[in-house]
């Protein structure tokens, strides 16, 4: 069985929190320990189920050359967000309708989104406008999503979707995720998690050049 692509939750990495002074030992058989127990097994219940389903999602299809998932073929929401790369402007999904557009789902605290970037940087480049593509910075901060665009030499438009609304929209929940969406504003299909040289070139014959 093919492991799933490389994709955290649609959420900040944790920051550190203080420390306090160690409290005294109590024993399992007291109720608020019992307690606490059962919580632990119901998290992870929810843990394992929600691990089986992001497989269910993010796993590609059979052949390596078709490795879309959630071909709705449904209208992508009418969203506008604030410009990223062009400060005081907004980024509409309608304003790309006409050609082929990849929507990149990313933050600069994600690690696999760092490693893609530059590669959806070239396939921009290879592509010669014939198709578009978008770069989404989600539950993130401005400042950190524009020095992550200076570090990886990024060139194709970004939005700023600060508290991952528009990401929910789409029903992300993990990042990173891309969409592929028509000359007419259909969702294509979706990859998600972390895409490498021959899966992205299989999702651009697969969405647009099939």
């Amino acid at each position: 069985m093919s492991q799933p692509p490389e994709s955290i939750p649609l959420q900040e990495e944790p920051t550190a929190t203080n420390t306090t002074a160690p409290t005294p030992t109590r024993s399992w058989r007291t109720p608020g320990r019992r307690r606490r127990i059962a919580s632990a097994g119901i998290l992870v219940v929810v843990v394992i189920a929600s691990i089986a389903i992001w497989q269910a999602e993010s796993s590609s299809s059979p052949s390596s050359s078709n490795p879309l998932v959630g071909r709705t073929g449904q209208p992508a929401p009418a969203v506008s967000l604030p410009s990223l790369s062009d400060l005081g402007q907004r980024v509409s999904l309608a304003a790309f309708l006409g050609k082929p557009l990849v929507v990149n789902f990313w933050a600069s605290w994600c690690i696999p989104c760092r490693t893609e970037m530059p590669l959806l940087e070239q396939a921009f480049q290879a592509e010669h406008g014939k198709v578009q593509f978008l770069g989404i910075d989600a539950n993130d901060t401005q400042g950190a999503g524009r020095a992550f665009l200076d570090q990886v030499h990024v060139t194709y438009p970004a939005a700023f979707d600060a508290n991952g609304a528009v990401a929910t929209q789409f029903s992300l929940f993990g990042l990173p995720t891309t969409l592929f969406i028509s000359p007419s504003g259909t969702i294509v299909g979706r990859y998600i998690g972390q895409l490498h040289p021959d899966t992205l070139q299989a999702a651009l014959e697969e969405a647009f050049h099939a």
